[in-house]
């Protein structure tokens, strides 16, 4: 993080009344002491970790009611119980293609980490996005920028079940045809629909509501353990409105 930026985030700190110190660009103790207060009174997991969703709260007032929405309980057991990528997964909430001729940076950082050629945020991302997290973790992706892919090399340990973590595989258009989304699974909402962290929803990594009609399989990772027995009702509740995801092109 640069000088510049931190010093836009200690001036919108110090309007808020989080922070007390110089603008200086400097990030020490008071700096990351007003990031975890801050962050802390809109609900979202108190660290001082600046990730995208952070710098819309801070600077455009967005905030996401799905992090902010969850109880203590459920922030503690998330941060302990959930998969290493999922933890990352998160860390990207908010991030989103740009507008016009500039592309996103980390969007063209994942093209890179799964062996892609394209040098744009346009070409649709979500398998981008999920293989980039998984390669940050240190566990192979398809290396596709197909969402099927996932499918069609039958990549990791194919579950019968969706469990919290999973790669899940959804046909989009037409289930027998050849487009597709991918994601992965963060619970299941209050009306019985699939929750679903992933990118280029909505052009965004946000976590959406998905129909259970149009998975078309989920994977684990080969070399792990799933973390739960797995079935949709052991899912933990993560409350949506129930919009189901519509846009993922």
């Amino acid at each position: 993080m640069t000088k510049r930026e931190i010093k836009a985030i200690q001036k919108a700190l110090k309007a808020k009344g989080f922070y007390k110190g110089a603008i200086d660009g400097v990030r020490g103790r008071l700096t990351n002491r007003a990031i975890i207060d801050f962050k802390r009174s809109i609900g979202y997991r108190a660290r001082s970790y600046m990730g995208p969703l952070t710098k819309a709260a801070l600077f455009d007032g967005r905030v996401d009611q799905v992090t902010a929405g969850r109880t203590k309980r459920e922030k503690a057991i998330a941060g302990l119980d959930e998969p290493k990528w999922l933890q990352v997964a998160r860390s990207y909430l908010g991030l989103r293609e740009y507008k016009g001729n500039r592309h996103n940076p980390k969007i063209l950082e994942w093209w890179i980490k799964i062996r892609m050629p394209f040098t744009d945020d346009e070409t649709p991302w979500c398998a981008g996005f999920v293989g980039g997290v998984l390669e940050e973790c240190g566990i192979r992706s398809t290396r596709s920028a197909g969402a099927r892919s996932y499918l069609w090399q039958n990549w990791g340990l194919r579950l019968s079940w969706p469990c919290v973590g999973a790669v899940v595989v959804f046909w989009r258009g037409s289930r027998t045809g050849t487009k597709g989304h991918v994601g992965f699974v963060v619970g299941r909402d209050q009306h019985g629909n699939l929750m679903v962290i992933g990118g280029n929803q909505g052009d965004a990594v946000t976590i959406k509501p998905f129909s259970t009609d149009r998975v078309l399989s989920y994977h684990w990772p080969a070399n792990d353990i799933p973390y739960s027995g797995g079935g949709f009702e052991s899912l933990p509740q993560v409350n949506s409105d129930g919009t189901l995801s519509i846009n993922e092109a």
